[in-house]
């Protein structure tokens, strides 16, 4: 290594196109050809199993489909778990597979096994296999306007196209549409009228409307084919169809008998855009299309657009994810160029100007190597991997002010030259560098395969700061000696005024720094070792109030951050079966207010707080589409929810009303003015941009539903004894009543099957599918049933005329009995077990999740308390942790478990410069203290700690272990020299104090504009901030008190294993 070095030092001209190279490749060539996204995107390996039955009751659902497709996949060796969702008129599985299995070989074998499924039922429609793709929501483009509904259609679809066109647009949804139908409507007085069945409409309509292949022509010509044409596409085509040719030669049309209209399917769902009716673009990418380069280009399209909109409709866009993401990047942007000069002002007061430039130079440098190989390792552009390069900004440094300030205190203290002080001073900290380095990658490691759904997010954290660390290395023991040989005082001759001030000023913190080390600092550690017992005491004290003061409560724990969104979601739940004009009549109460607010607030700041006002009737758009971008992914719902709604109320970003309104004081303003409403089952306010799942949330598995639901029932009125608890609720809501029709033993009697009456019903109310027709790019059902007013009659069934196979018409009430019971909207099942779910939100300022579940449950996650007395007394139920608390019991015992692996390695990594198995306890005994800094830290800035802050302190490690290993390097090299114990520990700690107390101010510096950033761009990573920033300044005291008196207790422990009484201290 020393050859390595003395011919960089020798010739500086590799070094400088060594460092050219990086600059220049790293920020000029790799960083704008990387990909942008807001937010790192797992892989995940899902298949999902979709089979729609149209009609069906959700019970109906799991019978006949759901459980069929669970027993048959039972056995397949690849998947991990199986979840089932029976819904009215829809059936979904989804497969979760093993990532140490063959993911496509997998697939296939599902495909293979649910394709040769044969028992489902006639009425279901072929079942979809899709792997679930992950893709990136760039932003959704709004077509409003006060006209009818198939003119907002046709705009927006033309629009759609225009967009599918971008270049840098993967795909597009549109949502708020209804899909075209050709409905024909036929009523029962008629079909008696004409003695006609359904059956018979259905063939008539198909042998009239119908084109059909004929064959081959063979002429003199060549071949022709022969096609007869007769398909009708328009309504009035049908009209004309011929059902009977009656014997007087007379024919009987379908217009004479039905009504035929080419409308809209029935799906009660709307959309509103500031109270006028909406429809919605949302714009997608795939694989590694650029987000921010999309949206520019989606903007701009906007922009041209709006010239060119028809009377009366507008287009405008929102939901920007890339703006999200431009503006915390920005903010990273800013605080780094802060940090980066803020680093380089306090290396400039105790280094010569060329020594700090250098030294500081290392951050560009290593920077841009590592945005050389990080699209190698598939990191993007996005939040976390750009605050990465922030956090590591002051560790960066620690390295070349290592060398920097051991080169510059050779060149001073011993008075030597250029050449030898760079190569001495180099060689000197080499080994420890190189060391400190290892054991730092080796503290980050832990996070590249962390467990639970959001593990895989932080992975980018190691990705991205392994390769700077790695470069960092490079860069202090290659291009940082060379140039440092040429370091002189040409900064003080060029400026002569100002650099005869800065080396006043040099001179003048470096004397005040030595006084303060000699007069205060050596007393302290000598008194420290002297009374080290005492001293180990303290400091193991001080650890234990500040864990006391996280497990007590007065520092808040929190899995994930709450971080606030600007977009308040009000969301409102009816009882299922609600009609759609009634959920309107609600979510008009809650649109009115929030219109109302935002021309208040709008006319009374002089600025814009509320930018818009989304209503959603029949759908909750918005929550659903942050559902599917968060790690607990989508939410699976009915295809019709006429009793769900929702008003989301667009704030301006946040930098613009900064001081005046957030999304939180937006809340407690409507929760006042809507208060309560009469017959809402669930009314939620909720801020929040992404979540890893409810804090409270517990799944309860069996198959008896009663036995569930009296388990859940309790649970819930305990739950209501605990302060900060709301939003509490659970997953079994009663659905729509089922009407269920038992025959009769009359029925045998006309030869009537259960298949007969069920066909015939179908065929009256939800109708029957005749054709199915491609008319441009819409795919159009052909709906036969009975007219709407029948259908909406309850008596309409029970009069229904069966039709016999020789003819006759019988009521229905004659053959059959119809009952009404209750039914599910839902029915969810997890490895073939049924499952019911309670949830809940808790007011961080009241209690929080890990207080309430510590009462609930044990470590293991086991009922303890009042909760196992409930469960003690139910019957085939089985208890589980879903959402934020499994994730947090996963994923923190994986960090625990993997960190200390880690924590072995860098033992192993420590012994081997320090050729002791003893000292390196010295150096691992500080990494708990870092905790220390870090729980004060949060204390008095007011944040609740969260998995973020340990990620930070595993950071914070890495520094505490490097500067540690140097210290006790230097007293060793001391000892090995014939100094006292005592001596050579003094004399380390004087001269590693200086560059121990760079590293932890230039971390803290570099760091320091995130911290106190109120800005919701950096609130996210804050936790992080604060564990590593705050506890680099408690590391610092542990680091120069702690470890020189640890030093001296390990030596009376081998002088006392050796039996070596005299050389104690």
């Amino acid at each position: 290594m020393r050859g390595i070095v003395t011919w960089f030092v020798k010739n500086s001209v590799p070094a400088n196109l060594f460092m050219f190279f990086l600059i220049v490749g790293g920020f000029f060539i790799s960083y704008p050809s990387m990909k942008a996204e807001f937010f790192p995107v797992p892989d995940v390996a899902v298949v999902n199993v979709t089979v729609p039955y149209p009609g069906a009751s959700a019970s109906e659902v799991e019978a006949s489909i759901s459980s069929k497709i669970e027993d048959r996949l039972e056995g397949v060796s690849g998947i991990k778990k199986l979840r089932s969702y029976s819904l009215e008129g829809i059936g979904i599985v989804s497969v979760k597979v093993f990532a140490s299995a063959d993911f496509d070989n997998t697939v296939e074998e599902i495909k293979t096994i649910v394709n040769g499924i044969t028992t489902f039922p006639d009425n279901s429609e072929k079942p979809i296999i899709q792997e679930l793709e992950v893709t990136e929501k760039v932003l959704d483009v709004i077509i409003y306007g006060n006209v009818s509904e198939d003119v907002l259609l046709n705009v927006t679809k033309g629009v759609n196209e225009e967009i599918k066109g971008l270049s840098e647009v993967s795909f597009t949804e549109i949502y708020g549409n209804r899909e075209r139908e050709i409905s024909i409507e036929i009523s029962e007085n008629s079909l008696q009228k004409y003695s006609l069945t359904f059956d018979e409409i259905s063939y008539a309509i198909n042998m009239g409307s119908i084109d059909l292949p004929g064959g081959v022509l063979s002429s003199s010509k060549g071949d022709l084919l022969i096609r007869t044409v007769g398909q009708s596409y328009q309504a009035e085509e049908f009209e004309n169809i011929v059902i009977r040719t009656n014997r007087n030669g007379s024919t009987l049309l379908l217009k004479d008998i039905a009504t035929i209209k080419d409308t809209f399917q029935e799906v009660d769902q709307f959309f509103k855009w500031d109270g006028t009716q909406a429809m919605f673009i949302s714009a997608n990418l795939v694989g590694d299309q650029d987000v921010l380069t999309s949206a520019d280009q989606l903007r701009n399209y906007v922009k041209i657009k709006k010239a060119e909109m028809p009377e009366n409709v507008k287009i405008d866009y929102w939901y920007d994810q890339a703006r999200y993401l431009e503006d915390r990047i920005n903010i990273l942007y800013k605080n780094f160029a802060i940090g980066m000069v803020l680093v380089l002002i306090l290396l400039t007061m105790f280094l010569r100007p060329s020594v700090a430039f250098w030294v500081a130079m290392g951050i560009p440098i290593s920077f841009g190597g590592a945005l050389i190989l990080l699209p190698m390792l598939g990191v993007t552009i996005n939040v976390l991997s750009t605050f990465m390069f922030i956090v590591v900004l002051g560790i960066v440094v620690d390295d070349a002010i290592i060398v920097g300030e051991n080169v510059f205190r050779r060149r001073i203290k011993l008075n030597e030259d250029n050449f030898t002080s760079t190569i001495k001073g180099t060689m000197e900290v080499m080994l420890p560098v190189f060391f400190g380095i290892l054991t730092t990658i080796v503290v980050f490691a832990p996070m590249l395969d962390l467990a639970g759904d959001t593990g895989p997010i932080w992975r980018t954290f190691p990705l991205t700061a392994i390769p700077i660390l790695v470069f960092s290395l490079i860069e202090s023991t290659t291009i940082l000696p060379a140039h440092l040989n040429h370091a002189g005082e040409w900064f003080q001759y060029r400026f002569i005024g100002f650099g005869k001030k800065l080396k006043a000023v040099r001179n003048f913190c470096s004397k005040k720094l030595y006084k303060f080390i000699d007069d205060i600092w050596l007393p302290l550690v000598k008194k420290s070792i002297k009374k080290r017992y005492e001293t180990v005491a303290v400091f193991v004290g001080i650890l234990f109030i500040s864990f006391s003061l996280l497990a007590g409560g007065w520092v808040k724990w929190q899995f994930f951050p709450v971080l606030e969104a600007e977009e308040v979601a009000i969301v409102v739940d009816l009882p299922e079966g609600t009609p759609i004009n009634k959920t309107a009549e609600v979510t008009q109460i809650i649109e009115r207010e929030a219109l109302k607010l935002k021309n208040e607030l709008n006319a009374n700041s002089g600025k814009e707080i509320i930018a818009h006002v989304l209503t959603t009737v029949g759908a909750q758009y918005f929550s659903s589409q942050e559902a599917e971008s968060s790690p607990t992914g989508p939410v699976v719902q009915s295809s019709t929810t006429p009793h769900l709604g929702e008003v989301v109320v667009v704030l301006t970003p946040a930098d613009n009303r900064w001081g005046l309104t957030g999304a939180y004081d937006i809340i407690n303003i409507l929760r006042e003015r809507v208060g309560v409403i009469p017959g809402v089952e669930r009314l939620n306010f909720s801020a929040n941009i992404f979540s890893a799942g409810k804090p409270i949330h517990f799944q309860f598995s069996g198959e008896n539903f009663d036995e569930l639901n009296r388990v859940v029932d309790d649970t819930k009125v305990l739950l209501t004894t605990y302060g900060g608890i709301y939003d509490l609720t659970d997953s079994d809501k009663i659905g729509k009543s089922e009407l269920q029709i038992e025959l009769l033993p009359a029925a045998e009697a006309y030869g009537l099957t259960t298949a007969t009456i069920a066909k015939q019903v179908r065929q009256a109310f939800y109708g029957e599918e005749v054709q199915r027709i491609q008319r441009g790019d819409d795919d159009i059902k052909v709906m036969l049933k009975l007219t709407k007013s029948e259908r909406d009659n309850a008596r309409t069934l029970e009069n229904l005329r069966i039709r016999t196979s020789s003819g006759i018409k019988i009521p229905l009430y004659a053959v059959a009995k119809v009952k009404e019971i209750p039914g599910k909207s839902a029915i969810k099942r997890i490895d073939g077990k049924r499952v019911v779910e309670i949830t809940s939100d808790v007011d961080i300022s009241k209690n929080t999740s890990s207080m309430i579940l510590s009462s609930m449950l044990n470590q293991e996650g086991k009922p303890i308390g009042k909760l196992k007395n409930i469960m003690k007394d139910a019957n085939g139920v089985d208890f589980a942790l879903a959402g934020e608390a499994a994730e947090q019991a996963e994923q923190l015992q994986d960090i625990f478990v993997k960190f200390g692996i880690a924590i072995f390695a860098i033992f192993v990594l420590l012994a081997i410069p320090l050729q002791s198995y003893f000292k390196p306890l010295i150096i691992l005994s500080a990494i708990p203290f870092g905790m220390v800094g870090a729980i004060l830290g949060h204390l008095m800035l007011f944040q609740p700690m969260s998995v973020l802050s340990l990620l930070g302190v595993v950071a914070l490690s890495g520094v505490v272990v490097n500067d540690s290993l140097l210290l006790v390097v230097f007293v060793n090299r001391a000892k090995e020299k014939g100094d006292s114990t005592l001596k050579a520990v003094l004399d380390a700690v004087r001269s590693r104090f200086r560059p121990v107390v760079l590293t932890s101010l230039t971390t803290f510096l570099g760091i320091a504009p995130l911290l106190f950033n109120q800005t919701t761009q950096v609130l996210f990573l804050k936790p992080m901030a604060i564990s590593l920033g705050i506890g680099i300044l408690f590391a610092t005291t542990v680091i120069l008190l702690l470890v020189p008196v640890s030093y001296v207790i390990i030596d009376d422990f081998i002088n006392l294993i050796s039996g070596d009484k005299k050389k104690r201290v």
